[in-house]
């Protein structure tokens, strides 16, 4: 699909675009990873330092996130900590790549938001069959009644498929065209593309937020659901 004008674009004969931004967003997280890395090494309380740092803000996040957890899925919720919070921090970092003009993000690109939504939906349905077994499984996709099993079984894996999708395009099409609205206002006479721009990338920055909650959220849903033997 195409995306709106981008920097990357210069090496897009020799390197594809989609490649070059992913590049760049597995090395923003990595060097987030290492300096929050390095701040709880340097720290000899529990108590976080003062100001904006690095571990302030991912620790921040991350309780945000662990307390849904908790809430959702139970006491098992530490198993799924690793997972759920990288592809919550990859999303909201390539989110955020989004909001700086000229250039891009891994959520531009519809291959890349669908490989983290077959993730979520993996994960989910992994855990579903780990924790009830094969047969609880099916009998929870086929329903109370034997006889409606040819019919609810393909509805049920029909709606479970459609995670993936729901997830996909809901984060393609937010950042897609956040950015691609963006690309427009610059493009207008000057005394139009250099203040309307900053309005919509102030709001580009509340939806790269909400997007990569959103995603996280949902996640934590479909594994919330898979461990509830009431469901």
């Amino acid at each position: 699909m195409e995306t709106a004008p981008t920097i990357f674009g210069i090496l897009a004969d020799r390197v594809p675009v989609g490649f070059q931004v992913l590049a760049v967003c597995v090395f923003l997280v990595l060097l987030l990873s290492l300096l929050v890395r390095r701040e709880l090494a340097r720290s000899d309380d529990v108590v976080p330092p003062e100001g904006f740092t690095a571990r302030n803000l991912v620790e921040v996040m991350f309780e945000a996130v662990i307390g849904l957890m908790r809430d959702t899925i139970g006491p098992t919720w530490p198993r799924y900590v690793p997972l759920i919070g990288t592809i919550g921090v990859f999303i909201l970092v390539s989110n955020l790549m989004r909001q700086i003009p000229g250039s891009d993000g891994p959520t531009g690109y519809v291959e890349a938001n669908l490989s983290w939504a077959i993730m979520s939906f993996g994960l989910a349905e992994f855990t579903a069959l780990r924790h009830q077994g094969v047969v609880k499984y099916v009998k929870h996709l086929g329903g109370p009644l034997l006889l409606l099993w040819i019919i609810m079984i393909p509805v049920e894996v029909i709606s479970h498929l459609a995670r993936m999708m729901s997830l996909t395009i809901r984060l393609t099409g937010n950042m897609f065209a956040d950015h691609t609205l963006i690309g427009v206002f610059l493009s207008f006479p000057v005394f139009v593309s250099l203040f309307t721009p900053w309005i919509f990338a102030g709001l580009g920055v509340f939806v790269a937020f909400l997007q990569a909650f959103i995603f996280t959220y949902l996640t934590i849903i479909y594994i919330g659901q898979a461990v509830d033997d009431a469901h």
